[in-house]
């Protein structure tokens, strides 16, 4: 990241998923709610981040994953593509994180970005 002259790194605020009780949910999913250590992760990434002179910054992130940048709409995610009415489709985790990164640019507001996300490549161990 340094090589990349990055200074800030924003992360979404997850504080509270755990707790939340809208719906009954089963018990194997309780449990691995109860496991997750997102606060370590959390203290982790500060610790190595600081230690190269980077910012990191929680970001709320309601909504990222579920509004599409380009017509505003809300839906659900099925699956692991976010595919919009409107004909936009995704990676929902990349969908999520370009999002979020819209909400820091432009003020809490979700709008397409001004530049083209680039295909990931995912690698798998033989």
């Amino acid at each position: 990241m340094v090589a990349q002259q990055v200074n800030e790194v924003y992360l979404g605020d997850v504080e509270g998923v755990q707790r939340k009780k809208k719906k009954k949910r089963s018990r194997c999913h309780n449990q691995r709610m109860s496991q997750w250590q997102f606060g370590k992760v959390k203290k982790y990434l500060t610790y190595k981040l600081k230690a190269e002179g980077i910012m990191l910054h929680k970001r709320e992130e309601r909504y990222t994953s579920q509004t599409c940048p380009v017509c505003g709409a809300k839906k659900n995610v099925r699956g692991r593509m976010y595919r919009c009415l409107c004909g936009y489709t995704q990676h929902r985790d990349i969908h999520g994180a370009a999002n979020l990164l819209s909400k820091v640019l432009y003020e809490n507001r979700i709008q397409s970005l001004p530049f083209e996300i680039q295909k990931p490549t995912y690698l798998r161990i033989a």
